[in-house]
C-alpha cells in the first residue's frame, strides 16, 4: 500500500488542490509497452485489489500476522446455515475495518448458494477524500 499526497498548482483554481494518490502492483505483471517494467494500478483499482486481496487470506498465511485476512474460504466448509451469510458478511468487515484505513462507509451483502457450495459477495464503500462509491464483487466456492 503506498501513500503519496501531490499538490498540483493549477491557474484555474484559486489555491493549490491537494490530491491523495494510492499505487500497488498488479498481481497480473503485465507489463507495460512502453517501459518493459510492471504495470501499476492506481487510486480506486488499488484499493479494490487490497480489500479483495485482505477478504481472500487465510488466518495464518500471512507470517508474524495470524489473525489478518477475513478467512472466508476456511469459513465456507463449515455447514449452511440461517446465520453463515452473516457471520461472513460480519468477519469481512472486520477484517477490512483492521487492514485498510483507506475505506470509508463499508457495507457487505451476502447472496447464499448453499446447492453450490459458493457465497456471491458484494462489497460497498468509499475511499477515503472520495465521494464516489467503489463496489467490488467476489464469488466465493467451496473447492475440494
Amino acid at each position: 500500500m503506498a501513500y503519496f499526497p501531490t499538490t498540483t498548482n493549477n491557474d484555474s483554481l484559486p489555491t493549490d488542490v491537494s490530491t491523495v494518490r494510492f499505487s500497488d502492483l498488479d498481481l497480473t505483471f503485465a507489463k507495460n509497452p512502453l517501459t518493459n517494467d510492471i504495470t501499476p494500478l492506481k487510486n480506486d483499482e488499488a484499493v479494490k485489489r487490497s480489500v479483495k486481496n485482505i477478504v481472500l487470506t487465510n488466518f495464518g498465511e500471512k507470517k508474524f500476522q495470524p489473525f489478518f485476512g477475513g478467512n472466508t474460504t476456511a469459513q465456507l466448509f463449515e455447514n449452511f446455515g440461517p446465520f453463515s451469510g452473516r457471520e461472513v458478511s460480519s468477519a469481512i468487515k472486520r477484517c477490512i475495518r483492521d487492514n485498510e484505513p483507506r475505506v470509508n462507509q463499508l457495507q457487505v451483502l451476502i447472496d447464499p448458494k448453499p446447492s453450490r457450495n459458493s457465497l456471491n459477495v458484494t462489497i460497498r464503500f468509499t475511499i477515503e477524500n472520495s465521494p464516489f462509491p467503489i463496489t467490488v464483487s467476489l464469488a466465493l466456492e467451496r473447492l475440494r
